[in-house]
């Protein structure tokens, strides 16, 4: 799953795009895909043009090709901003969102003083830190923080920084969390900053790219690292060698154990 980020303030000329800009250059520079979305108050397909009337024809979504771009385009009246997440195509590790304030998405403020981000804290929900304009100056910063010290206001730096933390903790939720080791690494977490870093690939991930044997407890996965998976498939290829009608050479075997046996036989 891609970390999604809001960039929001309370009103225009905050930094909010030049944030984003400075963002996505910064980490598709180090190696990541970057995926953005703009939220736009006016309709973005002007009246009469001819896309605008092959939607107004019925079509449920019409792209426009140029020389340069392909636009996609569809009709949706107020559309919350999973809507426009579900139109990108291309899977990133990062999405940034200019505007969306009534999302439920973390959100980073840009603010100009101190009281400008007092009064956004308390019009807009989620917000996980400030940067903008606020955090050049040393003290606005500084009043800010200490009335809001769990909202810390960063420079340009710290925001990168702190974005590459929760990419980690992004990560780190498709790995098994196991702490096997054997990808290298000391725990699962050190492994995800090495994928940050570009050191590594999630396909390193010995467990997730061992596909021996699979066990599900509960309808939920339980991630197995390749000893264990080789044991599950040794144990059951003995037990079918000693029966009747299966196949030298089975394909895919699937067992479902009931757990509570013997509560079962006492009742």
């Amino acid at each position: 799953m891609p970390l999604v980020i809001c960039v929001v303030s309370r009103m225009k000329g905050r930094g909010k795009t030049a944030l984003i800009e400075r963002l996505t250059q910064r980490f598709t520079r180090e190696g990541f895909k970057v995926a953005t979305i703009k939220h736009i108050s006016a309709s973005f397909d002007t009246a009469k043009k001819d896309t605008w009337r092959h939607l107004e024809a019925g079509a449920v979504i019409t792209v426009a090709s140029t020389p340069n771009e392909i636009v996609a385009i569809t009709r949706n009246k107020n559309p919350p901003l999973e809507k426009a997440l579900d139109a990108i195509y291309i899977k990133p590790e990062l999405i940034l969102v200019e505007g969306h304030k009534k999302s439920s998405y973390p959100k980073i403020l840009c603010a100009e003083t101190a009281q400008d981000a007092e009064a956004a804290l308390k019009e807009i929900s989620n917000i996980i830190m400030v940067s903008g304009p606020i955090s050049s100056v040393v003290e606005e910063k500084e009043k800010f923080e200490a009335k809001f010290p769990n909202t810390p206001a960063r420079d340009f730096e710290d925001v990168v920084s702190a974005l590459k933390e929760m990419l980690a903790d992004s990560i780190l939720k498709d790995l098994p969390e196991l702490d096997c080791k054997h990808c290298g690494y000391d725990s699962c977490r050190e492994f995800a900053k090495a994928v940050l870093r570009g050191e590594a690939t999630v396909k390193d991930c010995e467990v997730l790219a061992t596909d021996i044997a699979t066990l599900k407890v509960d309808g939920k996965n339980v991630p197995m690292g390749r000893f264990p998976q080789q044991i599950v498939r040794s144990i059951v290829m003995g037990v079918l060698g000693t029966l009747k009608g299966v196949g030298r050479h089975p394909h895919r075997i699937e067992i479902t154990v009931k757990a509570d046996v013997e509560r079962d036989s006492r009742e």
